[in-house]
């Protein structure tokens, strides 16, 4: 499985999540199969920013790119918030902590290794501002970029899903008023199976821009089809 796939695969189960969240009742079991697929989308969205990073031939652009879509789309929920009245500003713009958690990986790697500690005010300020995933998300991009090995990256996936999920940890030792991730996200285990079966190659196709502009177009494309119906 190349990495074109493996971002299909991620935008694919991103899609039937939202579909889910926007039309679907709560109640039904359709609802409920594709809330635990598409808890599969960001963990694969983690992985591929990590994989990134080491492919890419200029850091600072990837990192300037991920920055104007999170503007781009930040101004888009600002209007919306103004038009419509629902606030959904910097918690739902994902592209806000898949830039985080590059910029994580850029200074753990930075030749400064003073840099590093820098990597514990942005998971804060991920958890402060409550971006989406907050410092769980930063955490999970971070440990996939600096420890390759699979088998570890299943590890981490299975430690930060007990620090942050709703249970067992936070449950087991009193801290349950700290939980922001719901039980649900434990059916992000299941994304390491496609990361097993990643060979590390590009794929014939590529799409760069297509990726880019998915995330934007289809939450576009689903609010215009909500108002619609």
């Amino acid at each position: 499985m190349n990495r074109f796939i493996l971002k299909l695969l991620a935008v694919f189960t991103m899609l039937l999540d939202h579909i889910a969240f926007i039309f679907l009742d709560s109640s039904t079991l359709v609802h409920d199969v594709f809330r635990f697929i598409g808890r599969i989308s960001f963990v694969l969205f983690a992985y591929l920013i990590a994989e990134g990073f080491h492919k890419t031939k200029d850091i600072k652009k990837y990192l300037l790119r991920l920055a104007i879509f999170a503007g781009g789309i930040e101004l888009a929920l600002l209007g919306y918030y103004l038009i419509g009245g629902d606030n959904m500003l910097i918690t739902f713009n994902i592209f806000w902590t898949l830039l985080f958690g590059l910029m994580s990986l850029y200074l753990f790697f930075d030749k400064n290794h003073y840099y590093k500690i820098l990597i514990i005010p942005l998971v804060v300020f991920a958890e402060l501002l409550d971006l989406s995933y907050g410092g769980y998300g930063v955490l999970m991009i971070l440990f996939f970029g600096v420890y390759q090995n699979k088998v570890t990256n299943f590890l981490h996936l299975l430690f930060l899903n007990l620090i942050f999920i709703q249970s067992p940890a936070l449950e087991f030792i009193g801290l349950t008023e700290f939980v922001k991730i719901p039980f649900i996200q434990w059916a992000s285990i299941f994304a390491i199976i496609f990361i097993f079966l990643y060979n590390g190659e590009m794929g014939k196709y590529r799409l760069k821009w297509f990726f880019y502009l998915f995330y934007p177009g289809h939450l576009l494309f689903l609010y215009l089809l909500d108002v619609i119906i």
